[in-house]
């Protein structure tokens, strides 16, 4: 029988995913992270690891923000919508998001709540940025945490 990291993880995207929809792909590895929530802004410094799991057609990944919050995400590629479902979870609360390509920006919506919002932007190899936030009544964005991400490995 396989140890279970072992049979969870894969080394690499499943050639059935197409690089169209690979959205997610550059973030693989793991990142040194600044978490800013508005309400109080206070910084706190983490850690996030990605990986390819489930033979190469979902990723999972590994958040922690120390003596705040330790989740996880699972995204699965949907070929039959062409959309990423994810779950996130931490101790307590699930939440569950469809992720979409929209201009350069990877836009998790929130299933029961649309106006609540996940951003991935300005992905390079070695940095990205990711808000959480709310779309007001207007359209504009409340936005309610950021996480600046540098590349570790």
């Amino acid at each position: 029988m396989q140890d279970f990291f072992e049979a969870l993880r894969s080394e690499r995207k499943n050639k059935a995913l197409p690089e169209t929809f690979n959205y997610f792909g550059k973030l693989i590895g793991s990142w040194k992270i600044n978490y800013m929530e508005r309400k109080d802004s206070r910084v706190i410094k983490g850690e996030w690891h990605f990986s390819w799991v489930l033979e190469g057609m979902a990723i999972q990944d590994v958040i922690i923000l120390p003596d705040y919050e330790y989740g996880s995400s699972l995204r699965i590629y949907n070929p039959d919508t062409h959309v990423w479902d994810v779950a996130y979870g931490y101790t307590g609360n699930i939440i569950r998001l469809e992720a979409k390509k929209q201009d350069d920006m990877i836009v998790l919506t929130y299933i029961n709540d649309e106006r609540r919002k996940w951003i991935f932007t300005k992905i390079e190899d070695d940095c990205f940025h990711w808000k959480n936030v709310t779309v007001k009544e207007d359209g504009e964005w409340d936005i309610n945490a950021e996480i600046y991400a540098e590349r570790v490995e």
